[in-house]
């Protein structure tokens, strides 16, 4: 309860200043160094209590009600912000371990919009033997002393972005090489399905190889007794010819064409 009041405390002051600085002539910092490190703080330990515990706003949200107070009366922010400000410095903790504290901050002012830059420090350390580090990025609206974003990225050293873009790259070309191989396999089973549909369609039309060995040899016996028959027949006829002319044999005579008469 003491870092709920303390941040009601900052959240108060912050809007305040913003109310008394907006009929300013002069254009001048409304916020102290010690305001913004003071509130900045405030904002992150509360952040990671509930990022720790697994909070959700909503959940907050029901235990605040108790007192007829809402998530924006304490944390300055609506529960959408709270819960996406919760989320990612929940990932950012697999990181680096807990929140220990504020290393840096600067601020910037305008007339829509207070930044404030941090770097946090946290409890594991980098594989460079230093203390983990973060930025965190925190946007206020100074009219009303809102809280609009609350952005946190983990700082890497060299060698770990290296590897994990090495790694990156290793598994985006181990993709395309994956899904070419099966696409690969896709296209060669498509032959496999059109053989088995041409089988499967001679099949069905009675066209196997043995009956169109069958039907070669018919043909060809066929053709055969024609030509038997056309020579019998030629026979025959050169010998009635040479009979009706008194001829002793048919040598003589050469039938060329025969003319059948249906």
């Amino acid at each position: 309860m003491k870092k709920l009041l303390l941040i009601l405390g900052m959240v108060t002051c912050l809007a305040s200043v913003s109310a008394c600085g907006s009929s300013a002539t002069v254009k001048e910092s409304k916020f102290s160094d010690d305001m913004i490190i003071n509130a900045t703080d405030s904002y992150l330990s509360a952040i990671s209590d509930m990022a720790a515990q697994g909070q959700t706003a909503e959940e907050v949200s029901a235990m605040l009600k108790q007192y007829n107070m809402t998530v924006v009366d304490y944390y300055g922010m609506d529960e959408e912000v709270l819960n996406a400000a919760v989320d990612n410095f929940k990932i950012a903790l697999e990181d680096l371990g807990s929140y220990a504290g504020i290393e840096s901050v600067s601020h910037t002012e305008e007339d829509d919009l207070l930044s404030i830059n941090a770097t946090i420090k946290g409890t594991s350390v980098a594989p460079d033997g230093k203390v983990r580090t973060a930025d965190v990025n925190i946007e206020v609206n100074p009219k009303d002393g809102t809280v609009t974003s609350i952005l946190t990225n983990v700082n890497y050293t060299t060698k770990e972005l290296m590897t994990n873009a090495a790694l990156n790259t290793v598994l985006g070309m181990g993709t395309v090489f994956a899904v070419l191989i099966i696409l690969m396999a896709i296209i060669s089973l498509f032959k496999v399905v059109n053989n088995l549909q041409n089988k499967a369609a001679d099949k069905k039309a009675g066209k196997t190889e043995a009956t169109e060995s069958v039907d070669k040899a018919v043909a060809q016996i066929e053709k055969n007794e024609e030509v038997q028959d056309d020579t019998e027949l030629i026979a025959v006829i050169a010998a009635a010819i040479a009979a009706s002319e008194g001829a002793a044999s048919a040598d003589g005579y050469v039938v060329r064409s025969i003319r059948r008469r249906y």
